[in-house]
């Protein structure tokens, strides 16, 4: 599954695609842009198929009822939504575009790569284990982005080499997912990425 958004601000791209012999994808997203803002998460429920799915449905959920809040406020409404459940791995960007800047907060194997123009990378390091409801330690980072910066969220569903090179090297999202098709066909997990460019 493909989906795509863009507005004057921003262009993204959202790809998906379940583990091998499963019906549905353990993966869930939830991205809006507004003409001021950009909020997108990206969960992965634990283990694969529907209960994967269960648990990170809830953060899509939790996400665009509250994407008005603050990054961190929206990761403590996750963890506590997963109360109950089999639990999930969460990460969530905010992009205001009004001040360029991004805030970001990660709880598990999601990672987050961002490039800017001026051949600087950012790829902060998440907080490692998932969130359940148990008490949970967050860490948010704040960053400028310059214009024409891309980034990438992707589950661990994605293994690339040097995936770096492909935000540097191909400009659109949709360049950068193309190049990184033959890499989503290895079908050993559910796979998930977001694409984006911020003008």
């Amino acid at each position: 599954m493909i989906w795509t958004e863009s507005n004057e601000h921003m262009q993204a791209l959202v790809y998906q695609l379940p583990k091998e012999g499963k019906a549905v994808c353990g993966d869930s997203f939830y991205f809006h842009a507004t003409d001021e803002t950009m909020v997108c998460a990206l969960a992965d429920g634990l283990g694969s198929g529907a209960l994967a799915r269960e648990s990170s449905s809830v953060i899509s959920e939790v996400v665009e009822e509250h994407g008005h809040e603050d990054v961190e406020s929206l990761m403590e409404r996750c963890n506590q939504a997963l109360k109950h459940k089999r639990g999930a791995t969460v990460s969530i960007l905010k992009v205001d575009f009004r001040t360029r800047t991004i805030a970001y907060s990660s709880v598990g194997n999601i990672r987050f790569i961002l490039y800017a123009p001026s051949d600087k990378y950012i790829h902060p390091l998440p907080v490692t284990g998932y969130m359940s409801g148990k008490p949970q330690t967050y860490k948010t980072f704040t960053y400028t982005y310059e214009k024409g910066s891309r980034f990438i969220i992707y589950s661990d569903g994605l293994e690339v080499p040097a995936l770096r090179t492909y935000l540097k090297q191909h400009h659109t999202p949709g360049d950068i997912s193309n190049q990184l098709e033959s890499y989503t066909r290895m079908g050993k997990d559910d796979l998930t990425y977001i694409i984006g460019q911020l003008f």
